[in-house]
């Protein structure tokens, strides 16, 4: 067998035994938001500011019933998500938290609270939101201008959404497999300026 056949044999034979790339971003992922060039979405305009300030990702709406989010441009599977969120200015009736498992803009799950005690957990899929946990309180969340602890936990099919260190609710979908991560914040229809601030961003595997 002549040399060339003999290294294209061997290369044939190393991406049999190895596989395709799964083409997930490795754990640990930590951001700070230090860095503005880490890539995730500003937005400014009128209505709708995402910027990086003082080591923070932070979101102000000042329009009504108005929903922006940041993504990292990132791929994941199975994480444990934890994240600090403070609600700086703004009406408590508003709602903030996380993306998981992005697939595009009318594709992943959405996990928020609310600076009035409430959380929620949402599908957005083909363009269309379907209600997966309803608005339901929770002794968990710190109330008005305070910071919440928010962590999310996905593992195959199966999702815990904690806040604080307490369990609110666990749920089990098995639409979207893996994706990108979000940050969201939004109004409702009655007040605007929300102003929210996300930190300490990480994501790390999911512990047996």
């Amino acid at each position: 067998m002549r040399l060339l056949e003999k290294l294209l044999l061997l290369a044939v034979s190393l991406l049999v035994a190895c596989g395709p790339s799964s083409g997930l971003t490795p754990l640990p992922y930590t951001d700070d938001f230090s860095n503005s060039s880490n890539g995730w979405k500003v937005v400014n305009d009128k209505a709708i500011q995402i910027r990086y300030q003082d080591g923070a990702l932070h979101f102000t709406i000042d329009d009504l019933d108005q929903i922006a989010w940041s993504v990292a441009g990132k791929r994941f599977d199975n994480f444990t998500l934890d994240v600090d969120a403070t609600q700086l200015e703004g009406p408590s009736d508003n709602n903030y938290g996380v993306l998981i498992r992005y697939l595009d803009e009318k594709n992943f799950y959405r996990l928020d609270i609310s600076g009035d005690g409430y959380f929620a957990v949402n599908k957005y899929q083909a363009g269309k939101w379907l209600k997966l946990q309803d608005w339901t309180e929770s002794a968990a969340i710190k109330r008005e201008t305070a910071t919440n602890r928010l962590q999310v936990i996905a593992h195959g099919n199966q999702f815990t959404f904690n806040v604080n260190g307490e369990t609110v609710t666990t749920f089990t979908d098995d639409e979207f497999k893996q994706g990108d991560i979000g940050l969201t914040a939004g109004t409702l229809f009655d007040n605007a300026g929300v102003h929210i601030a996300f930190d300490n961003l990480t994501l790390s595997e999911v512990k047996p």
